[in-house]
């Protein structure tokens, strides 16, 4: 899961892409459709978490994945909290979540990759089980 927010506003989205993008400096990517909220708000504030959803938060990655950012405020249905470092919304009960500074952006056919610097990280849960995604269990 991805968030970001400006000092008016907040988004968020269930992400298929993310990946470690360098080792030394830790970077993280991740591919946004260029139209969603979520990009739209990312390039205003150039700061983003990368969220590890536990497999039990099935309904939050639903929530997020299914539903804009422009119609819905998801913050207002789930639990959560600012990040440490740059003052992210988190959802409660993620195993984990990276704080990163937008270092770069590229466009890849529909869609863009966001680059992010890992300014802060915190394993919340450490003997959660990820959420993985797969199209056959979510379509």
């Amino acid at each position: 899961m991805v968030s970001t927010c400006t000092e008016n506003e907040r988004a968020g989205l269930a992400a298929a892409w993310v990946m470690q993008s360098s080792f030394k400096p830790a970077m993280l990517a991740v591919a946004l459709g260029p139209t969603r909220k979520t990009a739209e708000v990312m390039e205003k504030s150039k700061k983003f978490s990368i969220q590890v959803l536990d497999k039990k938060q099935k309904e939050i990655g639903e929530l997020f994945g299914y539903y804009s950012s422009r119609n819905v405020d998801k913050f207002s249905k789930v639990r959560w909290f600012e990040s440490e470092k740059l003052k992210l919304p988190i959802v409660e009960g993620v195993i984990a979540y990276f704080e990163c500074e937008l270092v770069g952006r590229f466009e890849s056919g529909d869609h863009v990759i966001y680059n992010g610097l890992v300014v802060n990280h915190k394993l919340l849960n450490p003997h959660g089980e990820p959420m993985l995604f797969s199209m056959r269990d979510w379509f």
